[in-house]
């Protein structure tokens, strides 16, 4: 009994050890991002860890994998960091002009709410840059393109990786703890609606290389 319980293999340790796994990997992520211009690798290679050993469970050295993957997609993802935080500091700086538009009257109310269901899927678009990154090959240029191409292509899918980015960064602004967990658990989340569009793009990417 006691073996079979002090196994590796055991449900309870597996347990444990992915949970240890989504603690680490996301504490790993927050570190990646501190200079703010390697947000974009570092989600790249969270995304990418946590497909290829949490979801897929293809590979058993989540830490060394994940630098692995930041040290790749280090110079296009740096870039479009760049360009990603420029965008949100003009709509954060836009964001207090609206909020004040809202109070005038009615006609400013409905333009907020409108602001922000487009705020929403801006999120969305942005959600499918870096898991999109560390799957494929892609110029700066790119890689924007092809994702608000794939974002349009599948609305439903964009506004839930919006709201579950959304949700992510709110709770981690909002509570300190979160942070401990929510990166890696909402690159879970997105990996649930991703993986399925991806898979014909890796397919003929594979058969491609064959």
């Amino acid at each position: 009994m006691f073996q079979r319980f002090f196994n590796p293999d055991n449900w309870f340790f597996r347990i444990t050890g992915s949970l240890m796994d989504v603690v680490l990997l996301s504490l790993l992520w927050l570190a990646g991002c501190l200079p703010v211009f390697t947000i974009g690798p570092s989600s790249a290679a969270l995304y990418d860890t946590v497909v290829k050993t949490l979801r897929l469970r293809e590979e058993t050295a989540p830490y060394r994998r994940f630098l692995r993957v930041f040290r790749r997609e280090f110079k296009v993802g740096a870039l479009v960091s760049l360009l990603v935080a420029a965008a949100a500091l003009a709509l954060y700086c836009l964001t207090p002009l609206l909020t004040l538009a809202a109070l005038s009257g009615t006609a400013g109310t409905i333009f907020y709410y409108a602001f922000l269901v487009v705020l929403l899927l801006i999120f969305g678009i942005v959600s499918y840059f870096f898991p999109v990154l560390s799957r494929f090959t892609f110029s700066p240029g790119g890689l924007i393109i092809t994702c608000c191409k794939l974002a349009f292509a599948h609305p439903a899918a964009t506004l839930c990786l919006g709201a579950v980015t959304a949700a992510g960064i709110w709770v981690c602004l909002r509570f300190w703890w979160p942070v401990l967990f929510a990166p890696a658990a909402a690159a879970l989340l997105s990996a649930q609606v991703l993986e399925p569009i991806f898979r014909p793009y890796v397919e003929q990417q594979t058969g491609d290389a064959g």
